[in-house]
């Protein structure tokens, strides 16, 4: 079963998530930003990343840049969700290496999209390095 991490400060969204994508992916939910990166760092290695950019204590576009700086989660692509349109953070997010940048309110059907494009990109991208 594919590990995803899912960082949301959102109870309920975070249920709502758990619940779309439990029945393929073993979800790991954490609520801070900089918890997330200590629970990375630790050598926890996800097979996707879905983050808020609204997030305490490092916010997702923070947590994008130390992905990118990192260097050691390259290959693990990132969902980013955004209750706010704002085309210069989804461009930062995009340039940041997001795989892609979804907006609150989503369609469920997309997210399982978007989830499954995503791993099935992380595979191709295994394969080749």
């Amino acid at each position: 079963m594919k590990k995803v991490l899912l960082i949301e400060d959102d109870a309920p969204l975070c249920l709502l998530l758990e619940k779309i994508l439990k029945n393929t992916c073993e979800i790991f939910i954490i609520n801070d930003g900089m918890e997330a990166w200590s629970w990375l760092t630790d050598g926890n290695t996800p097979d996707l990343i879905i983050s808020d950019l609204k997030l305490p204590n490092l916010d997702g576009i923070e947590l994008l840049e130390n992905l990118s700086n990192s260097g050691l989660f390259t290959n693990i692509p990132v969902i980013v969700l955004s209750g706010f349109e704002d085309g210069s953070k989804r461009r930062r997010c995009l340039e940041l290496g997001a795989f892609t940048y979804l907006l609150k309110p989503f369609d469920p059907q997309s997210l399982v999209t978007e989830v499954d494009r995503a791993l099935a990109f992380r595979k191709e991208n295994l394969l080749v390095n």
